[in-house]
């Protein structure tokens, strides 16, 4: 028996809902390889939508399932093929919590344990939404899950770390928002200038460290004279 069991759905007459059983962490970056592998496999003649845990293939014409299945399941079961080919961010923040945040955690967590526990996490990209570059970031710890604002914020800084129930993201662009935020990254998240505009992609790894206001505002200024190396953040996994 495989140890990540998938299961085929026929989803309509242009469509397969491929799933995993299996709801860990880890499945992500599996998720991820796997919508690579479909990628090459059936070129552009197929479109991907995934959920955290599933894939919907969807094709421009009405497909044979059965065929499509054997071809997609043959790929699936190469453990060579399944190998998780994503990369580990070490992403620097500014840490500056806000009081609404420090004053729902009062008195389990203070800053520094705020600090300690958001730092120590090691996060997945489950999917970027929202907006565009917005990643969402499974693995935040259950002490700093708290819900979104009862009243968002008209403008979050771009850069923003922030958490809401079960996540924690981070704005790329200055936006209007309902989550709660921790500090600043200093990192271009998202920028349309760069050949794949998102600096996360789904299935990656993110853990953050703390950084003074100095450090963040010399980063900030590598950024804006173009002399930021992006890739000193990104090792592979």
């Amino acid at each position: 028996m495989l140890k990540h069991q998938i299961t085929y759905h026929v989803y309509s007459e242009k469509a397969l809902l491929i799933s995993w059983e299996e709801q860990t962490t880890d499945m992500i970056s599996r998720r991820t390889t796997a919508e690579r592998q479909i990628k090459k496999l059936f070129k552009e003649a197929v479109h991907i939508n995934h959920g955290t845990y599933s894939i919907l293939v969807v094709a421009e014409l009405e497909m044979d399932h059965n065929e499509v299945i054997d071809l997609i399941d043959k790929r699936l079961q190469s453990k060579k093929s399944l190998e998780p080919a994503a990369s580990l961010w070490k992403l620097p923040i500014l840490y500056d919590i806000e009081k609404s945040l420090t004053e729902a955690l009062k008195p389990t967590c203070d800053f520094k344990k705020i600090i300690s526990i958001h730092s120590s996490s090691i996060y997945v990209v489950d999917f970027i939404g929202f907006l565009p570059g917005f990643p969402y970031l499974n693995g935040l710890d259950s002490r700093l899950q708290l819900p979104r604002k009862t009243t968002p914020s008209l403008k979050v800084a771009a850069g923003s770390v922030a958490v809401s129930n079960e996540y924690c993201g981070i704005y790329p662009t200055s936006s209007p928002g309902g989550w709660h935020v921790l500090g600043n990254c200093p990192l271009p998240i998202f920028d349309v200038h760069r050949a794949s505009p998102s600096l996360l992609q789904s299935g990656d790894q993110v853990q953050f460290y703390a950084v003074s206001q100095e450090e963040h505002d010399q980063l900030i200024a590598q950024r804006e004279t173009g002399i930021l190396e992006l890739e000193n953040f990104k090792s592979h996994v």
